[in-house]
């Protein structure tokens, strides 16, 4: 009788052993799948900004073109400014996810001043889409200075590794 019980306890512990190592095993890979699919999502949103930045460039290069097309474009950049924060989450610093993700660990360091510069280029590319709307070529061009030094590069230069 001792036996069998003692027999019952070991199996109960090496079951439960194992599930808890499965479980863990299980939720590990789920996190590694959620961190990377917030690197993927942040990724497709930089790489619209990047496209949407080129169009606008263009016609900044040009000197003519389609501003209220133009000012879709810098609304866009808007609303994909405002997502930023949400697409870094802990865990997805280039040091947690080498080769996969450029972002500095600085911006958990200092996560409200990452969060600022998401907000001025917001507020920044607010301004370009006001002033395509103004149909005023010249103050667009300005405007998309800004938005690339200030708005883009205030970020890129303190929170983004370049690519080697």
């Amino acid at each position: 009788m001792r036996r069998r019980m003692l027999t019952t306890v070991i199996g109960i512990a090496v079951i439960a052993g194992v599930g808890f190592f499965a479980l863990q095993n299980f939720t590990g890979k789920a996190a590694a799948d959620d961190m990377q699919a917030a690197v993927d999502a942040r990724v497709a949103l930089m790489k619209d900004n990047g496209a949407k930045m080129k169009a606008m460039g263009a016609i900044v290069e040009a000197k003519s073109g389609d501003l209220a097309a133009m000012a879709e474009l810098a609304s866009g950049l808007q609303a994909n400014a405002m997502k930023i924060p949400d697409l870094f989450p802990k865990g997805t610093s280039l040091t947690d996810m080498p080769g996969k993700s450029y972002a500095k660990p600085e911006i958990w360091d200092h996560f409200d001043d990452f969060k600022a510069a998401a907000a001025v280029l917001a507020a920044e590319a607010g301004k370009l889409a006001d002033a395509a709307k103004s149909g005023d070529m010249a103050a667009f061009a300005a405007q998309y200075d800004v938005v690339g030094s200030k708005g883009c590069g205030g970020c890129h230069t303190q929170f983004r590794q370049k690519k080697s």
